[in-house]
């Protein structure tokens, strides 16, 4: 090919001439100030801004069931969660468990939206339900129920550092920035959720919020320090993850790391679980435990390899850990303390002890009053103790929507740790599983302020019966308050069944001594006691004289009573080697009721326990509490499914099918439970009149008094195959069922069918020998007579 000297010309003008593209990359790009006096390129920062009708902030467990809530109610939903997968501290990343509360109370089991996750993950994780050993399969379950919600929308790895105000009361939008990405958010919604752990999202709008600890005069709390301060005391910790290699593992304690060298520098700190651990790896004071954070994750990064070091090559008992190799680290604290922001209502030690009945509860709290002691692991002499059920320990208390929004950002919700609370609530309300009901709570408010067009302020003043409603319909249990639904026709039902199982409590001939007072909580469907049985022995050497009163119970977890409706006399042989003591009482009671019988403390005297093995169907019967007063004035009962042995007369049918339409999805002021005296099994709804029906509503038991750890678990007392059948003019019609269930709540949705009666039968459990039913809800439209 040839060129002439004009083809060149032409074509070097060409090749020096810009495009436009060029032209416009060669001009000045925006600009923003920076904070140096130099400046940054604003278009290499792109904003999208996305509209919500909620946004919540913070996809921690009390966030993502906030979120998933409020998406179920109806509005649009964004979660914006700092990390890669939700769950907060309870995730994979964390590895902290949402702890088993039944441990420290009783009939507390949280439900509701936790309860889906509970039971979907124990199913399918091959992992023990422990700290340490979370993994994966906990994550996936919150991502799959998130990502199920059609009308929420997840934005992982984003963190807002930034809330623009409308006004001084307003936060108009957030400010979010998506790593990985390189895309920068604005969310705007009329409503914000603060589950951010540590209260930021109100910080950084002006909330007013407390921080340190009270002192005792301000809410006149007696565990509360003598003297306010202004930093918090507990700390922070890192979890590990262990595995045995088969073969022996070499481990050499980094240079940085603590030596521990004998057993007295884990004084009071169990190590003898080797696969995983520590709660009491836990870092704090001197470091603020929010600006100090990394001071802090460093910190207990040391003490935890120093305190491997100790299980590997110092232990008494290191030929256990002989070939046990570090398989995972936390690098993302558990955090304890956090901003509490401040609302129209400050929980305090009276709420947890002496519960009123909050109109606007939302959730429920029962940890105990667990302020840790200052200085964590560094203070190796002083280890963190569970001080005595007198001076910590809680009734199941309400917690009300007042202590859920912010009392000066008038569209800001808080759920988890920053809820409205005093130092010492706090330390109970603070843990994962109240959190997590919270965040369902608040969200389902959320979502009613959306359809009241109102704020928090307003909604928890004129709609807290709606709210009641909507969380009762969710399996949530707000304590004092009953199912007054009028949609649910269920509530005009009359219901039968093919049997019901009588109170019965299971023999022992495990005896604990009478050594303190000792009391035994029992429903009576009866009007009357005739008489009461206690199994008893003795090891005195002359006949012993015992007086057993008799007390009524508001609750099924409450001894408060202050004095006897009856007392019975009875002698107890000598050397008896134990047997049935009568107690004559012959006294008329209030008919479906709760009431104790109680000894005082007696020398010689022994009264048999029995106790359900662990992770086993129920045997011990339902509602029924045992209880000693541990302290100088309060009763402590008895965790776990425990009874001492009596027998009532005449006896009593506390299990009976009407309980499926009381309104309560578990023992609260009454048992709430159909249990059947057999199986197969069937219980009948027969309205006073034909009504369409669209929604059957159940729900099943997953054990409300335990909790299991176990990997691949099914509570064995859930029902598992069943059918849902409706009666017309025309005769039985089947409309749902299932064959393989394990959770504890079903919603069946069918086509509307006019129906004079339901039925639920049931064929199988996934263990156990009688069906249990706590409630049955019917939805649908009203048919002519």
């Amino acid at each position: 090919m040839k060129f002439d000297r004009r083809t060149i010309f032409e074509s070097l003008l060409a090749w020096f001439t810009p495009t436009a593209a060029s032209a416009a990359q060669s001009r000045p790009a925006p600009q923003r100030p920076g904070a140096l006096g130099g400046y940054i390129l604003a278009d290499k920062e792109p904003v999208e801004r996305r509209d919500f009708d909620v946004v919540v902030i913070g996809g921690g467990i009390a966030g993502t069931c906030a979120a998933i809530a409020a998406a179920r109610t109806g509005v649009k939903v964004a979660l914006v969660h700092e990390r890669s997968m939700p769950g907060g501290n309870s995730s994979s990343e964390v590895r902290l468990y949402p702890e088993v509360s039944t441990n420290h109370n009783v009939w507390s089991k949280e439900m509701g939206i936790l309860e889906e996750f509970h039971t979907e993950e124990r199913k399918f994780n091959h992992e023990p339900y422990i700290e340490g050993l979370m993994n994966s399969q906990w994550d996936l379950v919150l991502y799959d129920r998130c990502v199920r919600e059609p009308n929420l929308t997840l934005f992982l790895n984003t963190t807002v550092r930034e809330v623009e105000m409308k006004d001084a009361s307003t936060i108009l939008a957030v400010h979010g920035v998506q790593m990985g990405s390189e895309r920068k958010f604005l969310f705007t919604a009329p409503l914000f959720v603060d589950s951010t752990g540590d209260g930021a999202i109100g910080y950084r709008a002006g909330a007013e919020f407390r921080w340190g600890m009270e002192a005792r005069s301000e809410f006149n709390e007696p565990e509360a320090p003598e003297s306010s301060a202004s930093q918090p005391q507990m700390g922070s910790t890192l979890f590990f993850r262990a595995r045995d290699a088969g073969v022996p593992v070499e481990y050499r304690r980094p240079a940085w790391a603590p030596a521990f060298p004998t057993e007295a520098d884990l004084v009071g700190r169990s190590h003898t679980r080797i696969d995983g651990g520590y709660w009491w790896i836990e870092v704090g004071l001197p470091h603020h435990q929010i600006h100090g954070n990394e001071e802090i994750k460093h910190e207990a990064l040391r003490q935890l390899l120093g305190v491997w070091d100790h299980i590997k090559n110092h232990c008494p008992n290191k030929v256990n850990a002989a070939n046990f190799g570090l398989d995972f680290v936390s690098f993302w604290l558990y955090k304890r303390e956090a901003r509490r922001l401040t609302g129209d209502y400050i929980l305090t030690q009276r709420d947890l002890q002496d519960p009123a009945i909050h109109p606007d509860s939302i959730a429920f709290g029962c940890w105990y009053i667990d302020v840790h002691k200052p200085g964590g692991i560094l203070a190796r002499s002083k280890p963190n103790t569970k001080p005595p059920w007198e001076a910590a320990g809680t009734l199941p208390y309400g917690i009300p929507l007042r202590a859920c929004y912010s009392r000066n950002i008038g569209n800001l919700f808080m759920a988890g740790r920053p809820i409205s609370a005093s130092y010492v609530a706090f330390s109970s309300t603070r843990v994962l599983r109240t959190g997590a009901i919270v965040g369902q709570g608040v969200g389902v408010a959320a979502a009613l302020c959306r359809r009241h067009n109102c704020l928090p302020r307003e909604l928890a003043a004129r709609h807290a019966p709606e709210l009641r409603r909507e969380l009762l319909r969710a399996d949530c249990y707000l304590p004092g308050w009953t199912n007054d639904d009028p949609a649910d026709l269920a509530r005009e039902a009359r219901v039968t069944s093919s049997g019901d199982a009588p109170l019965e409590f299971v023999e022992s001939r495990e005896f604990d001594a009478v050594s303190l007072p000792t009391a035994q909580l029992f429903p009576v469907s009866g009007s009357r006691i005739d008489s009461v049985e206690l199994l008893l022995r003795s090891t005195a050497d002359r006949p012993v004289t015992l007086t057993l009163g008799l007390r009524p119970a508001d609750f099924v977890f409450d001894f408060r009573a202050p004095r006897d409706i009856a007392a019975a006399q009875a002698v107890v042989p000598a050397r008896s080697t134990g047997g049935y003591v009568r107690f004559d009482f012959n006294q008329a009671v209030e008919p479906d009721r709760f009431y104790y019988v109680h000894l005082p403390a007696s020398p010689g005297i022994e009264w048999a326990r029995y106790a359900d093995p662990r992770d086993n169907a129920v045997v011990s019967p339902t509602g029924c509490t045992a209880a000693q007063i541990t302290g100088p004035t309060r009763w402590e009962p008895f965790r776990n499914n425990v009874h001492y042995c009596l027998r009532v007369s005449p006896q009593q049918r506390p299990y009976q099918a009407v309980n499926v339409i009381r309104g309560t999805s578990r023992p609260d002021r009454w048992t709430n439970l159909y249990i059947s005296d057999s199986l197969p099994a069937w219980i009948e709804l027969t309205l006073p009149r034909a009504r369409r029906i669209d929604t059957v509503q159940l729900v099943f038991d997953t054990d409300v008094n335990r909790h299991s750890r176990l990997p691949l678990y099914v509570y064995p007392d859930c029902v598992k195959s069943y059918d849902v059948l409706v009666r017309s003019g025309s005769g039985w019609k089947r409309v749902a069922g299932e064959t393989g269930n394990y959770l504890r709540r079903r919603v069946h949705r069918f086509d509307p069918v006019a129906a004079e009666a339901v039925r639920i039968e049931v064929r199988e459990t996934n263990g156990a020998s009688r069906a249990r039913i706590y409630e049955v809800r019917l939805y649908g439209e009203p048919s002519p007579a």
